[in-house]
């Protein structure tokens, strides 16, 4: 059975239920338009449609029926007609009930007299590209997701796409493009895959670079993933020998993906890199997608956090599909531990951000995207440690702060970096002075030495101009030196696997 086959069966036991108020989440109306008259023919349902640009409209044809009516006045029609064998389907349904007392309480009005009037048989069907539930109707509304295309159902809209046009297409095309369009609807598919015919009157594997450019737009149209532009290099990384040894070994797979699975080598799933604040986490972040050739992609959980209940998690789902829209990819999840603060303490944010935690989970172990997801967190012992089995990461790397070889390293690469002979200063030395600075740490000397130096009538930088800027700074581990005591402490009872 398909995605929609079991959506379909979920909503018709649902309707012979007597659910009242059923709110399907999809920004393909059209598909949901077929989903609702495959429904009504069964039991010979009449269709009620109200959207906001029209008001009450002919299902088919979707003409008006009468003068343009608001949400309210229309509810307040339908509380007083007689309905049997009913569908009133609400388009727009987020927008129509955002800050509208009035629609909510009619609407809350009409799932009783839907519940409770013995002559009452219909079902409202709410449409929305949003999941926007109101506290009220939290009890009377059931959540739906009309599902994207699966993969056989993207190789049966491009064989569709191909015979109307009488064009071919090669099983090696098919497999790409269909790869190519995970993740996209049966309508972003359809006009990229016009757009190919336009461009070179054929369907085949040079079109997946539309596809790629599709996906970053819809990324930057979604607002709830940033798309990273990732320069640095592994080598810009100081220390972190061990992560750097693992990081290209899962490189070696994914540039080699089909021959590793065909070998019997499961595709990289994340990691998760714990440690010191200032020691080179989001850089290797941005660092893993150069080193994969991937985009990067960064989720910010606290920016998902929404208004109405079901907000929040329908932003999680929006934005694990994305990624999957535009895998393969990385996934950087930064502070991992602030996205699920709370879980377990009681109250509606803890709620909230338990489900979030909960859909994300499930999304971790059974995504089939190929999405590398990276995590970055300061205090692990924040994070519940259902998140922490095996199965869920590849790896836990713990990043302490470097050590004296490590800041020689370091030193050299920021020096190096902007344009300074590493070779005429002594970093074996600023190594020596510099105990307990992370890597941040370190960046700030150079720069703030370099500038020094500039202004000092461009003198050249030295050694001791360096150790200068270093006498006068207080390093992260002094400054919060009971803080990092405390997560020290922490990372030794973890017994996490050192990243160098």
């Amino acid at each position: 059975m398909t995605n929609t086959e079991t959506l379909y069966a979920n909503i018709r036991a649902h309707i012979e239920s007597h659910y009242p108020l059923l709110y399907l989440v999809t920004f393909e109306e059209q598909q949901a338009d077929q989903l609702i008259t495959q429904l009504a023919a069964e039991d010979k349902h009449k269709i009620y449609e109200w959207n906001m640009a029209r008001g009450v409209v002919d299902f088919q044809h979707k003409q008006p029926l009468a003068d343009y009516r608001d949400l309210a006045s229309t509810l307040e029609n339908w509380l007083n007609d007689e309905l049997t064998q009913h569908f009133l389907v609400i388009k727009d349904a987020h927008l129509a009930m955002r800050d509208n007392p009035l629609v909510i309480t009619r609407l809350k009005a009409l799932a009783h007299k839907l519940l409770h009037d013995d002559d009452t048989n219909a079902t409202v069907l709410l449409i929305s590209s949003q999941a926007c539930i109101p506290p009220e109707l939290e009890k009377f509304i059931t959540l739906f997701e009309l599902p994207l295309p699966d993969e056989a159902n993207i190789r049966a809209i491009i064989n569709r796409f191909v015979d109307r046009l009488d064009d071919t297409i090669d099983s090696k095309a098919l497999a790409d493009l269909t790869l190519a369009f995970r993740g996209l609807s049966e309508h972003e598919i359809t006009q990229l895959l016009y757009r190919g015919y336009q461009q070179d009157g054929h369907v085949g594997s040079e079109d997946i670079d539309l596809v790629l450019k599709e996906k970053e737009q819809i990324i930057k149209k979604s607002g709830i993933l940033d798309m990273v532009s990732s320069v640095e290099q592994l080598n810009d990384v100081g220390g972190l020998t061990q992560l750097k040894t693992w990081l290209k070994q899962k490189a070696n797979v994914l540039h080699n993906l089909n021959e590793a699975l065909a070998f019997g080598v499961e595709a990289p799933k994340g990691v998760m890199i714990v440690g010191m604040p200032g020691c080179g986490k989001s850089l290797t972040a941005k660092a893993t997608a150069s080193l994969f050739k991937l985009p990067l992609l960064r989720l910010d959980v606290g920016s998902l956090m929404g208004k109405y209940v079901g907000e929040s998690e329908s932003n999680m789902r929006r934005a694990l599909q994305l990624a999957e829209a535009v895998s393969p990819c990385v996934l950087w999840v930064d502070e991992l531990e602030k996205a699920f603060v709370g879980i377990g303490s009681g109250g509606a944010g803890s709620e909230v951000a338990t489900r979030l935690f909960g859909y994300f989970l499930t999304w971790m172990q059974d995504k089939t995207g190929a999405v590398f997801v990276l995590a970055t967190a300061n205090d692990i012992s924040a994070l519940p440690p259902e998140l922490l089995r095996k199965g869920r990461f590849d790896e836990i790397f713990y990043v302490d702060f470097p050590t004296c070889a490590e800041r020689e390293g370091i030193f050299t690469i920021h020096l190096q970096k902007r344009n300074k002979n590493s070779v005429a200063i002594d970093v074996k030395k600023l190594a020596e002075k510099t105990d307990g600075f992370s890597g941040a740490d370190i960046e700030a000397v150079v720069k703030e030495a370099i500038e020094v130096a500039f202004v000092d009538n461009r003198t050249a930088l030295s050694t001791e101009r360096l150790l200068d800027v270093i006498s006068n700074t207080f390093p992260l581990k002094e400054v919060m030196k009971h803080k990092v005591k405390e997560y020290e402490d922490k990372f030794k009872d973890l017994k996490i696997k050192a990243a160098s």
